[in-house]
Parts: C-alpha cells; sequence; structure tokens
C-alpha cells in the first residue's frame, strides 16, 4: 500500500485504487474570458451544489494573464461524488484542465 499526503491508493500490479473518503488539493484552470469573481462564483456553486467540502483557496494567473488557476483543498466521500464534481467542472465556461 503506498500512501500520499491525506489519501491512500492501494494495489499492485498497475491495478490501483484510490481509497475513499479522500482529502486532496484539485487544481482547475480556465481560460481569463471572465472575470475571476465569475469563475469563483461557478466553482463555489458546483461545491454547493454537490455539497462538496472545500478549503484553502489559492488563486494565481498566468504569466501572459490568458488563464488562472484555482487550487482547492475538497474532501470527497466516494467515486460518484469525483465522477460527478469533474462532470459538473466541464460546464464552466472557458474551463482548460481539472485535476
Amino acid at each position: 500500500m503506498k500512501q500520499f499526503s491525506s489519501f491512500k491508493i492501494i494495489g499492485g500490479n498497475g491495478h490501483n485504487k484510490l481509497v475513499f473518503p479522500v482529502t486532496f488539493d484539485i487544481k482547475i484552470i480556465i481560460e481569463s474570458i471572465h472575470p475571476i469573481e465569475q469563475s469563483n462564483a461557478y466553482l463555489r456553486a458546483i461545491f454547493s451544489q454537490l455539497r462538496i467540502p472545500n478549503s484553502n483557496w489559492r488563486t494565481m494567473h498566468s504569466a501572459e494573464g490568458k488563464y488562472v488557476s484555482f487550487t482547492i483543498q475538497v474532501d470527497l466521500k466516494d467515486n460518484d461524488l469525483m465522477q460527478k464534481l469533474y462532470s459538473e467542472l466541464k460546464t464552466i465556461p472557458g474551463i482548460k484542465l481539472a485535476l
């Protein structure tokens, strides 16, 4: 079993499985086509709608100002909730990446 900061991965032979509940920092990159406050509001609405505990919000603009990245600590209780979160994040205008 490997343990990384606040989450565990079990398994071997290329068959790893994330153990829930899990707490981790999700990084979301969005084009700067809207004010940062609007992107922030989209994200907060998704976390609220899915009832995902979140904290420690950090933002950073890219060097050229084309993108803004959000790093947010989230607590996910199961894989279904994680899948719903990533599906909802895809609906944000200008989203480029969520990992």
